[in-house]
């Protein structure tokens, strides 16, 4: 029965797709085309490849592609990467869900592990990257956390990841020890320093509440301590519901915490957050590596150098993954369209691959491929720190919520996780209308 449900989803995806395409044919179409060939003016053969990304123009992962693009091209005469970047994420969705409708998805495509993700590779428009990597001999070259993090929600990898990052509280050590605080070991340990703080009239936490996804963390904190990504998972495909313990438990530490960010802080933005904990008015901000740079000394203010340190996620009582596995991410994945991953496109990823860290960890940067550090004086001692945490972290991330929710959940979750941690809902409330909205929008 599942498995004629799987090909009817399937077969359904594939009308909608063609459907699409057809009313696009209709008004004209479109002139872009990818995996372009041709000879230049000296009867050169020529190759382009395009990539369409979600990520900054200027940040170290297309920096660290157009490097590669461009040594590769030394190599083959004629080849070129066209990396088309649309940073904005929802505008980037809606072009790359345009492009495959119309049968115009490009060699290279950024994607996150999420259903819509499921429903391609179901359908066989995106490349086996296990097959791809065990063929190439580099499966076992990655993290593993960083690979897993990119399985889709039936375990299957169809994403590479191109970065690996740790999400960690970084904390004031002079308000901590002015006010004789402990580090907290435990979520509750949390909640009692944080009361600490606020009854002292100290800003306990600074969070970025107009991206939201940092307020989603503090509500996935309980599950992935009591589950491991079980319930979030079960969560997503309307397996486990929010009013289950766990779930509750969930609501209700989201609900305790909210108490503890800044006044304002469901308008207060990524850049806002940060600059109030690195100003000394925050002792807490939940963020992750990728922030390495804010927290070296030479780039704080004079008032915070050597004052900054950091924790990970707390436990709890009867805790099922481990204190050294927490939350962390690679990112959005790298996907390839399955019709159109020739030899090319295959040689010049294989290459990638190979090459990757080498001028990404140049950049400062966290390889999701395991690499070594030849020359510690080119680094920080915080990266080198980290780094070893890196290379002593267990087998798998927390899993964001907002990876692994539908879309019409997602953008209900969203809403509704600011007005629990601003206590104009209830737990209850709360709980109710996540299963709610879960019901109708997940199709089993």
């Amino acid at each position: 029965m599942k498995r004629k449900r799987k090909i009817s989803k399937v077969i359904s995806l594939l009308t909608i797709f063609a459907l699409v395409a057809t009313a696009l044919a209709g008004c004209g179409g479109s002139g872009n085309e990818t995996n372009k060939q041709g000879a230049s003016s000296d009867g050169q053969a020529t190759k382009t490849i395009t990539w369409l990304s979600a990520r900054p123009a200027d940040g170290a992962i297309v920096q660290t592609m157009r490097e590669l693009a461009s040594k590769y091209a030394e190599e083959h005469p004629g080849f070129e990467l066209d990396i088309q970047v649309t940073s904005d994420r929802p505008s980037y969705l809606t072009k790359l869900r345009t492009l495959i409708a119309s049968g115009e998805a490009p060699e290279l495509l950024d994607m996150d592990a999420d259903p819509y993700a499921q429903q391609l590779a179901d359908a066989g428009m995106l490349v086996d990257m296990k097959q791809f990597l065990d063929e190439q001999g580099l499966y076992d070259q990655f993290y593993e956390p960083a690979l897993k993090y990119q399985e889709l929600p039936d375990g299957s990898l169809y994403l590479l990841p191109l970065e690996y990052q740790l999400e960690m509280t970084w904390y004031n050590k002079k308000i901590f020890k002015e006010n004789n605080l402990s580090v907290p070991k435990t979520l509750d340990e949390m909640l009692t320093v944080s009361k600490k703080l606020k009854d002292k009239g100290i800003t306990p936490i600074a969070v970025d509440g107009v991206d939201v996804w940092p307020l989603l963390r503090y509500a996935a904190m309980v599950p992935f301590r009591a589950t491991g990504n079980e319930f979030a998972r079960n969560l997503s495909q309307g397996k486990a519901k929010m009013t289950d313990e766990v779930g509750m438990q969930a609501a209700n530490f989201a609900y305790e915490m909210g108490q503890y960010f800044q006044e304002g802080f469901a308008t207060t933005d990524y850049t806002t957050a940060k600059n109030m904990f690195l100003n000394g008015e925050a002792a807490m901000y939940n963020m992750g590596t990728w922030e390495i740079p804010s927290f070296i000394d030479n780039n704080m203010p004079d008032n915070m150098k050597g004052n900054v340190d950091y924790f990970y996620l707390p436990t709890m009582a009867n805790a099922k993954t481990p204190d050294n596995e927490f939350f962390g991410n690679s990112g959005i994945g790298l996907a390839a369209s399955a019709d159109k991953f020739d030899a090319t496109t295959k040689d010049f990823l294989s290459y990638v691959l190979n090459n990757y860290s080498d001028i990404y960890v140049a950049k400062q940067q966290m390889s999701p491929l395991k690499f070594e550090i030849k020359d510690e004086s080119q680094f920080s001692d915080l990266y080198l720190r980290i780094k070893k945490d890196m290379d002593n972290y267990g087998t798998e991330f927390a899993k964001p919520w907002d990876t692994l929710l539908d879309p019409n959940t997602n953008s209900v979750m969203s809403d509704l996780i600011i007005k629990l941690m601003m206590r104009a809902t209830t737990p209850e409330e709360f709980a109710k209308e996540i299963d709610n909205t879960i019901a109708q929008n997940v199709t089993n």
